[in-house]
């Protein structure tokens, strides 16, 4: 269980803080945001097979306590890519068409993408200290 949590958190870190990042600095805004519709989708689901996994094992260990949180942090995955993501792309096509309330329903749902991602960072560090 703790090596998958732990490569959960490792691919979360590294999209986070090295992906993201450099794909910013590097590429103009609209190259930026269309490599980044590609890899968002690779990268939950890649946080939601490694969580589950986590959750399995933690199940047959029969770590109860832990299976919860991992479970808060596969759903937290499948909840972003799978309504999320669409959803923030969707309301990105508004916004650059000229549609007004766009930008800030862009604004809420990207900002309650980062506090699931964050939440989700928070719950697997606490694993792995704890174990």
């Amino acid at each position: 269980m703790i090596t998958f949590s732990i490569a959960t958190l490792s691919v979360m870190i590294f999209y986070s803080a090295i992906i993201a990042v450099n794909v910013h600095k590097t590429l103009d805004k609209e190259n930026a945001g269309k490599l980044l519709r590609v890899l968002f989708p690779s990268y939950f689901l890649t946080t939601a097979i490694l969580s589950l996994i986590a959750l399995i094992f933690s199940l047959t260990e029969r770590e109860f306590i832990v299976a919860v949180f991992l479970f808060l942090v596969f759903l937290g995955s499948i909840i972003s890519r799978q309504y999320l993501v669409p959803r923030i792309n969707s309301e990105r096509d508004l916004q650059l068409s000229g549609d007004a309330n766009s930008k800030k329903n862009f604004a809420k749902l990207h900002s309650l993408s980062v506090s699931i991602n964050l939440a989700q960072i928070l719950i697997l560090i606490i694993i792995v200290i704890a174990n």
